[in-house]
């Protein structure tokens, strides 16, 4: 397997080495190749598929249906009960590198205050509209787009090219990918599809949450010393917590960061009584040398000594959490030079390569991917400022766009000797 992987390298390697010469690199008149109409007709069929978190059933066997449609190889992958991975492969059938697309197809809820069916997708001007269509519907149907080019003409690839379209990104923050790593599934390199204007994102913050517990003794009001309250402890506890307790090496690709928040609080029953359980959920936003375990123990060092009673802290862990380290990736990998090449060679001008703002707080599966050892770039279509809005739209030029830097991108890590 080792040798294989090597090979597969040399392979990719000598495929930039001719990119930055002057003969071999995909030419952008090949991107007629892609079928504009089946690209908006994958991005609006994947709109019209209810799949907020926990619901992917529908739009997983839509998506393993029409990828089969089209000849690949697919792998449907039962992560929990009624939540499939699909997993596309087209093999060339001769040696080369894998490239792997990844995208999730779970999708926060949909907000209140539209003024159409959110999914009903529907055209107006150059826009269309649907339901979480930057994040990130718009980019895992230009990913189909482009698989569907690919597979109609496998005479120039070698290697093979898969589409990992995954579930519990938005609400596990990597369950479906951390499952397709468990199972086996690698690659030379990997473009994760998450909304970010088109341009080429290398950095964003690590994810880690916690839980804070503390238990006390229940008691009627009316017998307080005879009871001890965990939300007084609760808050006691919160009071002692903020950045400042975490250990950290400022980083300048890491603006802002880190930071710590406390999103939740639960705890008692009723009014009259000294509540036994309070707990709190805690969101941690880290730079690279942190990492979950530290975090942990900052945290449990910061609250030594508060007089709150009984205290747990403990991570969150899957299927509920998966704790997720930051992604940084270098500007001179292969992948990240070969996506901005194609970028400027389709649209005539270079892209941003690098942090992005807000985007650097964010958590996606790229952090994952990278952890396991593929080098990623996350590159797709679709502007932070619309995600999740009633209304939601994206530009069509946008996505036609990443579907054809996606296949000259596949072109020039997968292109036969």
């Amino acid at each position: 397997m080792k040798n294989n992987r090597l090979q597969a390298g040399c392979h990719f390697a000598s495929n930039l080495a001719i990119m930055h010469g002057m003969t071999g690199f995909p030419d952008a008149a090949r991107t007629a190749a892609i079928d504009e109409s089946e690209v908006i007709g994958a991005v609006e069929a994947l709109v019209s598929q209810p799949s907020v978190s926990g619901a992917e059933d529908a739009i997983s066997r839509w998506a393993a249906d029409a990828l089969r449609g089209l000849g690949l190889d697919v792998v449907e992958q039962e992560v929990l009960a009624g939540r499939r991975n699909v997993i596309a492969t087209l093999d060339s059938g001769r040696p080369g590198p894998v490239l792997l697309f990844n995208g999730h197809l779970d999708t926060l809820p949909v907000p209140d205050g539209g003024t159409a069916d959110p999914y009903t997708p529907r055209r107006i001007g150059d826009r269309l509209f649907g339901a979480e269509i930057n994040n990130m519907k718009a980019a895992v149907g230009a990913m189909i787009g482009c698989m569907a080019a690919l597979a109609r003409d496998t005479d120039g690839l070698g290697g093979r090219v898969v589409l990992s379209a995954v579930i519990g990104e938005c609400d596990a923050l990597g369950l479906g990918t951390t499952h397709m790593l468990g199972q086996g599934v690698t690659a030379d390199a990997a473009i994760n599809g998450e909304p970010t204007d088109l341009n080429l994102l290398t950095a964003h913050a690590g994810v880690t949450q916690l839980r804070l517990r503390v238990s006390g003794v229940s008691a009627h009001i009316c017998q307080r010393s005879a009871g001890r309250n965990a939300i007084d402890g609760l808050v006691a506890t919160l009071g002692a917590l903020d950045e400042g307790v975490l250990r950290f090496e400022p980083h300048d690709e890491f603006p802002g960061l880190p930071t710590l928040n406390v999103g939740s609080i639960a705890g008692g029953g009723v009014p009259s009584m000294l509540a036994a359980q309070a707990e709190a959920l805690i969101d941690v936003r880290t730079v690279p040398g942190m990492t979950p375990g530290g975090v942990k123990a900052d945290i449990e060092r910061a609250i030594e000594g508060v007089e709150t009673g009984t205290v747990a802290v403990e991570l969150l862990q899957p299927p509920a959490f998966c704790q997720q380290y930051p992604y940084r990736v270098a500007h001179d990998e292969p992948i990240v030079r070969t996506v901005a090449a194609v970028h400027q060679a389709v649209c005539g001008a270079a892209p941003h390569i690098g942090p992005l703002i807000p985007q650097v707080f964010f958590g996606t599966d790229a952090s994952h991917l990278l952890r396991a050892g593929i080098p990623t770039v996350i590159y797709g279509p679709g502007k932070v400022d619309d995600i999740n809005q009633p209304d939601e739209s994206i530009a069509v030029a946008d996505f036609l766009t990443a579907a054809k830097v996606y296949y000259l991108s596949a072109l020039a890590v997968c292109g036969a000797d």
